[in-house]
């Protein structure tokens, strides 16, 4: 008999769903579009609040599969409470290629409310904080220097916009129109800068010409810009603490090309459907269309927590971020753990899954 397992994700009761209707598409170049999201006025009268640095994960079906996907968003405080959320997709990855190319305007989305651990703690960061974005990362920096400018957060920015080419500078009217004095954009273009914008990389160098107090550093771009960044201000007195936007987690190195069988417990059912070892057991279940709860892709939200009744697993050390207790219970965040043998979980079902 299967042991029943209850409050093991951190979902609220009613899934923490919203549905949004898309206002407006803007088109950047082929293959980005930055997408206006406002409710749907059916099922979701009024957007939940939004912190500046938040993030949106999107649901949808594609083809077999139900997948989830987090997208950072551009839109301020005010502007969510005005009604709209603002997000930046660029075509990459099965769901993102579908948006960009299928959503349009007045289609409605499944999506939930804003979230995520990468914002600003007044306890904890300083008055001042430099943001640094790396070509698309632009959108949850802009965030956070539209919540500067309007006041709705206490710091004051400075912001390096890096790209590699000029062009792909991203919102730059909107950046270059913020007049209180609160921010300051510096753009650095790495080939043929122009003379209004700095040549080359983010360095310790431009911190120190920028900024002259300490301040708290905001990152977001990829995994190559953070391990940039850490070594060029590995013992910087001026920056007192670092956060970086979590990247997900993506599919790691498996030459054996292993499948095991990963039997799942959701909702009352048993399901028995294959799983790669080089992929998470997420990506497995999405592939196998099953509508697991899921929200930040990178082991933080705590919606996803499952319990392992069998079988040996790999949790990504950098996206573990289980308590000593969860790991002691056998609980594990399926959207960073891949399979080592073949499994047998308890996934926690969506308590808003009969919303429509």
């Amino acid at each position: 008999m299967t042991k029943t397992f209850t409050g093991v994700s951190k979902a609220p009761a009613d899934g923490g769903k919203q549905f949004l209707r898309v206002k407006s598409v803007t088109e950047h170049f082929p293959g980005l579009k930055t997408f206006v999201f406002e409710a749907d006025g059916v099922h979701t009268e009024k957007l939940a609040p939004q912190r500046a640095g938040n993030y949106i994960a999107i649901t949808a079906d594609a083809g077999e599969s139900r997948v989830t996907r987090a997208y950072t968003l551009a839109s301020s405080p005010k502007e969510a409470e005005g009604g709209i959320y603002i997000s930046t997709v660029k075509k990459a990855g099965i769901l993102s290629s579908r948006l960009v190319d299928g959503l349009r305007v007045g289609d409605v989305i499944e999506a939930s409310r804003p979230d995520g651990k990468f914002v600003y703690d007044p306890a904890r960061d300083c008055a001042h904080i430099v943001g640094v974005a790396g070509g698309a990362g632009i959108t949850s920096m802009l965030s956070m220097a539209k919540a500067a400018e309007e006041g709705s957060e206490p710091y004051s920015m400075t912001l390096f916009f890096c790209v590699q080419n000029a062009y792909e500078f991203l919102f730059k009217d909107v950046l270059d129109g913020m007049r209180s004095g609160r921010v300051r954009v510096v753009y650095v273009v790495e080939n043929d800068a122009p003379e209004w914008a700095e040549s080359g990389v983010f360095t310790r160098e431009l911190l120190h010409r920028y900024v002259g107090e300490e301040c708290t550093l905001f990152a977001c771009g990829g995994d190559a810009l953070y391990r940039h960044i850490a070594g060029e201000l590995a013992g910087d007195g001026l920056v007192r603490n670092m956060k970086f936007s979590a990247n997900s987690v993506t599919d790691r190195e498996d030459e054996e090309g292993r499948v095991f069988t990963l039997t799942v417990h959701l909702a009352g059912r048993k399901y028995a459907i294959p799983a790669r070892a080089a992929e998470t057991v997420m990506v497995a279940m999405e592939r196998a269309g099953l509508a697991a709860l899921s929200q930040c892709r990178v082991g933080e939200c705590g919606f996803c927590r499952s319990v392992v009744l069998g079988g040996a697993f790999t949790a990504h050390p950098a996206h573990d971020k289980r308590s000593e207790e969860d790991k002691a219970a056998g609980i594990i965040h399926p959207c960073c753990t891949y399979p080592e043998s073949d499994m047998d979980i308890v996934v926690p079902a969506d308590p808003a899954a009969e919303v429509l």
